[in-house]
């Protein structure tokens, strides 16, 4: 009560003198002409204006000045140690006794009253580790577990945590990238109180921990507008990562397909329907059919004809086989690639049938289909070379030469591998 009395009695002080010279000048002016009043006023409240940005940006200079000791403080102390941890070999796992001596912690003081006294230095020893963590972008098992072990010494997933239940909005962000780069576990009811902000950035961020770190169910976080609105290509990438992650975890995966009928953007479907086949879903094709008959949209058609080409979905052939005259070049070639790694034997006429367009593109990847189509495609191959005119000669030429002939084949899969392991993505 003392405090909040001082306080009381300060801003009063403070508003009454305020009151005092705003009266003053303005009964000192009262006969001047209305455009010097009018002058008067205005600078007395810029002047006011002033003090107040002055004492706000001492404040924040004094805030930096408090950061850069704390900073240069745990540097001091703890840097070179810090350091040590992350250059050592790859395949060495650090015990806690090893990591205590190299930090040279007192194990009694630590038990009394903890090595970092205020949420501040906490904030600023999660940032020193994160920027040296990030900073080689090398990930390992052994780096993670010395990691884990270092932080849990500090006592700092527990702070992150409470950074991310109760902390400021900023504080929150930055918490929740820093535990998904420590790759640490956050408490699902944690998470679910930021899956309903109404700051788009939180809710995705929100979003990615809670596929990372949620038991086996069907994730239903994703079964709103928010992609609808808001999805991009980083959502893609994003989502790839954090799939990979609890695939190698154990943790069931969601059923994209169901994810994809539930959107109403088309590029959202688009990218549900490719994460599909990079995560080997077979068992989720049939939920295709009715999107891929009702759809309109020519880039979500060509992915689900690739899904269901990559993912050997037979029952899908006959469909892609009635649906292709009607379907423009683009379209075409993606259904032909489907057809073809779908290897049915049935269907070389629909090839014979994109060989005989007009379009060039569409002509030769006929021809590639073919040539991957098995024996009884090469032969049609070799027939339809011999008939060819000097015009159509230029499309065989490619399967004569070793160089280009290399490229003809086409692929076989299209599962999920993280093109370069980083701190973010890296699976022990």
């Amino acid at each position: 009560m003392d405090s909040v009395s001082i306080f009381s009695y300060y801003f009063n002080l403070i508003v009454s003198y305020v009151n005092y010279f705003v009266a003053y000048y303005s009964d000192k002016f009262r006969d001047y002409p209305f455009e010097v009043k009018t002058a008067i006023w205005v600078i007395q409240w810029i002047i006011i204006c002033i003090i107040i940005l002055t004492l706000l940006i001492e404040k924040q200079e004094s805030l930096n000045r408090k950061r850069k000791r704390v900073i240069a403080r745990l540097k001091e102390r703890y840097d070179e140690a810090v350091n040590y941890i992350f250059s050592i070999d790859d395949e060495h796992t650090m015990t806690r006794d090893e990591i205590i001596s190299r930090f040279h912690i007192d194990e009694k003081e630590q038990q009394k009253r903890g090595l970092l006294a205020t949420d501040h230095e906490r904030r600023q020893m999660c940032r020193l580790i994160y920027n040296r963590l990030i900073r080689d972008d090398i990930a390992s098992p052994s780096r993670t577990k010395n990691l884990h072990l270092l932080l849990d010494i500090f006592n700092l997933p527990t702070f992150l945590e409470s950074e991310v239940s109760l902390g400021r909005m900023k504080h929150k962000m930055k918490a929740m990238t820093m535990i998904r780069a420590f790759k640490l576990y956050i408490s699902p009811w944690v998470i679910n109180k930021l899956l309903n902000s109404k700051q788009t950035q939180v809710r995705r961020q929100a979003l990615y921990l809670s596929v990372m770190s949620s038991s086996d169910n069907e994730l239903e976080y994703f079964e709103t507008d928010f992609f609808d609105k808001n999805s991009c290509i980083y959502d893609e990438i994003e989502l790839g990562y954090t799939l990979h992650l609890r695939r190698v975890a154990g943790l069931k995966l969601p059923n994209l397909a169901h994810w994809a009928h539930i959107q109403k953007n088309d590029s959202t479907k688009c990218m549900f329907v490719r994460l599909m086949r990079r995560f080997d879903q077979r068992e989720y094709c049939n939920q295709l059919t009715d999107i891929f008959m009702e759809s309109k949209h020519k880039k979500l058609i060509e992915e689900i004809s690739r899904t269901w080409g990559y993912l050997h979905y037979t029952d899908g052939e006959q469909l892609l086989v009635n649906t292709m005259l009607t379907q423009p070049d683009d379209t075409k070639v993606a259904i032909m690639h489907a057809v073809t790694r779908l290897a049915s034997g049935k269907n070389l006429e629909l090839l014979l049938d994109g060989y005989h367009t007009s379009n060039p593109h569409v002509r030769f990847e006929a021809l590639r289909c073919m040539y991957s189509y098995g024996e009884e495609g090469r032969n049609l191959l070799k027939e339809l070379e011999e008939q060819a005119t000097p015009s159509d000669k230029k499309f065989f030429s490619f399967f004569h030469n070793p160089i280009t002939l290399a490229r003809i084949p086409l692929d076989k899969e299209q599962a999920y591998h993280p093109s370069v392991e980083t701190v973010y993505n890296f699976s022990e």
